[in-house]
């Protein structure tokens, strides 16, 4: 099966039979922020109506439209607003580097994020951002100094320690991202993130049951938390608790329905599921209730079919699953 994880939103395959492919995809440079945005825009837009001059104006409704993907144009505009009216505002650089950042555009995002230090060299934000370039690019070397600087200046930044951890996983120093992801425990003992994170690198290092304690106490601080409701699925597939497994990834695909991953981990389920009850159906045991057996398995391969095709909708040329397909409808 497949598995989802932290950091960058990198995505990469896994079958829970034969490869155990730990992804980090914590997410933290996209971690979303607790605000209702309607709320903010709308009052933003009366602000800036009302006072156009305000640089803070054009910066808070630049932040309202960055939360919003289709908005990211209409954020750099309100953005280069405020620095047109202070041209020295550090913090509207970070502001700035960030939405380039998630258009995928680093190096522009960088120029911003040194622009920001340049200004003020104490603008943790800004060098947590940059890091997290740097890990990107594989500079580790730079990636790691810029973290350290961030927690330096404020030793209570969790996304530094959140990042640092990242990168030690990218790295396989599993230990040492586990001793970063506890430091976020120690300043802030309910942060969701540091939760998931552990049960990532548990599962990295074998500990199943750690991992399924990890991500069963980040979901209590935030049960709607698809990635970590996914890879409780992955972890209970490997064991061998497939319906379980089934359960987690439905609860994972309510909140994200069009992430692909967990379709195809949810197909795999009804897949392995499918040949349980098939080999049950002909052992002797369950010969007297055989024909159900086999019953349940078509009808479990018939909804492997139906979730296959939900991830071809979303991407078409994934030939991974087309295979799966192929050997499902000649069955």
């Amino acid at each position: 099966m497949e598995q989802i994880e932290p950091i960058k939103q990198i995505k990469q395959y896994i079958e829970f039979i034969m490869l155990i492919t730990l992804l980090l995809l914590c997410g933290w440079a996209t971690y979303q922020r607790n605000f209702t945005w309607k709320d903010d825009f709308t009052l933003w837009s009366d602000v800036a109506k009302k006072s156009p001059e305000k640089y803070r104006t054009h910066n808070n409704l630049g932040f309202a439209y960055s939360n919003i993907k289709e908005q990211y144009n209409l954020a750099l505009l309100e953005y280069h607003r405020a620095l047109r009216i202070n041209p020295r505002g550090s913090k509207i650089y970070v502001n700035l580097g960030s939405v380039y950042e998630k258009m995928g555009r680093d190096d522009l995002a960088a120029e911003m994020f040194v622009k920001a230090l340049e200004i003020d060299p104490n603008d943790y934000k800004a060098s947590i951002h940059l890091g997290d370039i740097h890990r990107k690019k594989g500079l580790t070397g730079l990636a790691v100094k810029e973290l350290e600087s961030a927690l330096k200046i404020n030793p209570r930044a969790l996304d530094a320690y959140n990042a640092l951890g990242s990168i030690y996983l990218d790295n396989g120093l599993t230990d040492l991202a586990i001793i970063e992801y506890r430091k976020i425990l120690q300043i802030d003992p309910d942060e969701a993130r540091a939760y998931y994170n552990l049960g990532i690198a548990c599962d990295i290092k074998g500990l199943s049951e750690e991992a399924i304690n990890h991500y069963k106490k980040a979901l209590r601080l935030k049960p709607d938390y698809p990635e970590a409701l996914s890879n409780l699925g992955i972890i209970y597939g490997r064991m061998g608790r497939l319906k379980e497994a089934l359960h987690f990834f439905k609860k994972a695909l309510n909140i994200k329905p069009d992430d692909t991953i967990t379709l195809i981990n949810l197909g795999v389920a009804y897949e392995e599921l499918a040949k349980s009850y098939e080999l049950q159906a002909m052992s002797i045991e369950h010969r007297a209730k055989g024909e159900d057996y086999k019953a349940m398995s078509n009808e479990l391969r018939a909804k492997a079919v139906e979730t296959y095709q939900k991830v071809l909708k979303i991407d078409p040329g994934n030939v991974q699953v087309k295979e799966r397909m192929t050997k499902l409808m000649s069955y």
